[in-house]
């Protein structure tokens, strides 16, 4: 479990590093901003999260992936500045959700399930 919420946590960074300007990058920050508000749904209650990512992840994963990578590959400056809170807020709540539920076996399972 470890080793994957820290690779999340990697992926995360390189998609913020790899962003730049073009059509594909408001695609991504929404997606990104999806996925921030999917993390912080629940609170501290860790099953409500493990619901809300986990079918975050069914259904965005694949696009979001294939966002990240496209963007990286073409920008290398990092995201524009107008998104640069955004990606921020996101990247916060992801990490504080992988830091309260890194435990919690129904966060875990999920996890596990929907990679």
């Amino acid at each position: 479990m470890k080793y994957k919420i820290g690779m999340c946590a990697v992926g995360l960074s390189l998609a913020l590093m790899g962003c730049g300007s073009g059509g594909d990058i408001e695609e991504f920050v929404k997606l990104d901003n999806s996925k921030g508000v999917a993390f912080a749904a629940g609170g501290d209650d860790c099953a409500a999260k493990a619901k809300s990512v986990g079918d975050w992840r069914k259904k965005n994963t694949k696009r979001y992936k294939e966002l990240r990578k496209s963007l990286g590959e073409k920008y290398k400056k990092g995201p524009p500045e107008k998104y640069k809170d955004d990606l921020t807020k996101n990247k916060k709540a992801v990490m504080d959700a992988m830091m309260k539920c890194s435990n919690d076996p129904a966060f875990g399972k999920m996890m596990d399930e929907t990679e």
